[in-house]
């Protein structure tokens, strides 16, 4: 359920006790990639997973920290510490309508740390159960940006959005020397921006993927619906004891 399309009234009525919260980035993804590929594909997976399971779903984050592409014409990126309190406080409203579970849905590397702390504040301080999902761990490929499975999944879900891919000229994220990550920005290990060969992308490849994705975040939905369910039971078998 997009909460954008409702009414407050439909929040009260609803007995939803799921949240997703889709975070993403704007950043270069090459020159065949649109700018908003990380918080288009967090988007369409969180999109069809509240649907699925008749959570709630959130307007997506569009801006993230992505500070190491500002060479490339097209990016945004704001501080981390200043994503971190705008998630912190957007979910923190969320703790007032009677939803029991938030899910970050992320779609950007770049937000993975700040984005699991900001989880584990809401946990402490709000009553909410606050997880962080991330797709690209979910599935059992080697996710590059902008390469082959980040590509095939465009090709499937915005065709019309994806040029011509050429391919990187980087294998793996960075530059290392002696285990360390010697570059700072981008532009520096890949001229186009591209790691990994997105020439071999297909849309079916991403229509294969992105459903994995789904399916595991629905996978995730539900176990953590019987663990609080089964906790829930356990406080209230303890709490009649007491009495």
């Amino acid at each position: 359920m997009n909460l954008t399309e409702q009414t407050w009234a439909d929040v009260e009525g609803s007995n939803a006790d799921v949240c997703l919260l889709p975070v993403g980035s704007i950043e270069q993804h090459g020159p065949h990639a649109p700018l908003g590929t990380d918080v288009l594909v967090a988007d369409a997976i969180a999109d069809v997973a509240a649907d699925r399971a008749e959570a709630w779903k959130l307007p997506p984050v569009h801006i993230g920290v992505a500070p190491y592409h500002r060479r490339f014409p097209g990016t945004l990126h704001v501080p981390p510490d200043v994503l971190r309190e705008y998630v912190f406080h957007l979910l923190e409203c969320v703790d007032a309508w009677g939803v029991e579970t938030v899910l970050i849905v992320n779609g950007h590397g770049g937000n993975r740390e700040l984005l699991k702390h900001v989880c584990r504040r809401l946990s402490d301080e709000t009553t909410l159960d606050a997880q962080y999902w991330e797709w690209m761990m979910a599935v059992d490929v080697d996710v590059q940006h902008a390469g082959e499975i980040e590509t095939s999944v465009l090709q499937h879900l915005i065709p019309e959005h994806v040029g011509a891919p050429q391919p990187g000229d980087a294998d793996s994220w960075g530059e290392w020397v002696h285990g360390a990550q010697v570059a700072t920005y981008t532009d520096e290990f890949s001229e186009n921006g591209v790691v990994g060969d997105p020439t071999a992308a297909t849309a079916e490849t991403g229509r294969d993927v992105f459903e994995t994705a789904v399916g595991e975040l629905l996978e995730l939905i539900a176990w953590l619906g019987e663990r609080n369910a089964a906790s829930t039971g356990r406080q209230r078998g303890e709490d009649h004891e007491e009495c």
